[in-house]
């Protein structure tokens, strides 16, 4: 069975709403699709980080929730990369220090092109589906033609076409 894990990415002493919000739709995500991956050959599993040291680069990482699954070949990705999401950086009352000093929250714009703080499940279930197929697909799904599979194997991606899709 392979493994993929989700981690999520906070800072020691700083509970900011954004970040509280995406552990929970994380955990919510993972107790609904943890038994579901099963059958296709996936065991989830959380990870929470949590960054001790208060910089500019860990101020900057925190609430980023990664994706990876060593067997399948997948190294630990952020999610936004996987995703092609638009990453951003936005004032948010809720992010400060422990010392009060406000910093900027990591900012996406979802599917839709709503712009949200806290990642939502939807953007965890895209990145494990997407992980998992990709898996299941390592050799080329032999549909026929990769021109059908949305990123499905990655054969476009790697610049790779089918005879019926030449």
């Amino acid at each position: 069975m392979k493994t993929i894990t989700l981690s999520h990415y906070t800072l020691k002493d700083i509970e900011a709403a954004p970040w509280l919000e995406t552990w929970e739709n994380l955990t919510r995500f993972a107790s609904r699709m943890a038994t579901r991956l099963i059958p296709l050959g996936f065991k989830l599993r959380l990870r929470k980080v949590i960054m001790d040291e208060i910089t500019q680069d860990n101020l900057m990482t925190a609430n980023m929730v990664t994706i990876e699954c060593a067997e399948a070949g997948t190294p630990e990705t952020p999610i936004e990369n996987l995703l092609m999401l638009e990453l951003d950086f936005t004032p948010c009352p809720e992010c400060r220090t422990p010392e009060g000093q406000e910093f900027p929250c990591r900012t996406f714009t979802s599917f839709g092109g709503e712009v949200c703080q806290a990642l939502p499940e939807e953007f965890f279930m895209e990145a494990t589906l997407r992980v998992a197929f990709k898996s299941q697909h390592e050799g080329g799904c032999q549909c026929g033609s990769c021109d059908s599979c949305a990123s499905g194997c990655g054969d476009e991606e790697r610049g790779i076409r089918s005879e019926e899709g030449r």
